[in-house]
């Protein structure tokens, strides 16, 4: 199976970070792919809420929260149907935070995937890494903004969980 992850420091309180990504109703804020979310169960945080994302151009993927433990640990993992099989598949996205002193955290961000076949196994091998490394950059830089200056002051009339 192959895996890769991605870390960074982030100018922010663990909590405050926990409570950015445990949003996610606002999940555009650390995932600037996804244009729109739309809640596929009736729970909208914690283990087994599902939530579908639209990207700009129309794709729709689901997604179920299949790890959560407040502030440190969220999974979210593709809804598939069983019929679906391709070489390389994802099988999980995962934040860790951990506390850098008290106003700044440690963000890991992971991903996993499963192969079929041999040329799955190629691509896992030798392309899905460097590629999914990419993107979990992407995903990082994009969530650090969220506690820049001028991000705090785009978002200061956004509710938080923590402030509702």
């Amino acid at each position: 199976m192959p895996a890769t992850s991605v870390s960074r420091i982030i100018n922010a309180p663990r909590d405050q970070v926990w409570a950015v990504l445990s949003d996610i109703a606002k999940a555009r804020r650390w995932n600037a792919a996804w244009a729109r979310i739309d809640f596929a169960s009736n729970q909208t945080h914690g283990p087994g809420t599902r939530f579908r994302a639209e990207t700009a151009d129309g794709q729709t993927f689901e997604f179920e929260v299949t790890n959560w433990v407040a502030p440190e640990y969220i999974q979210f993992s593709p809804v598939r149907d069983e019929s679906e099989r391709f070489g390389i598949m994802l099988e999980a996205q995962a934040f860790h935070l951990a506390p850098e002193g008290e106003e700044a955290t440690r963000v890991e961000l992971m991903a996993r995937a499963s192969t079929h076949g041999i040329k799955g196994l190629v691509m896992g091998l030798f392309f899905w890494r460097g590629y999914q490394k990419q993107g979990l950059e992407y995903a990082l830089e994009t969530l650090a903004s969220a506690f820049e200056p001028e991000g705090r002051e785009e978002r200061a009339g956004e509710a938080t969980p923590a402030a509702e």
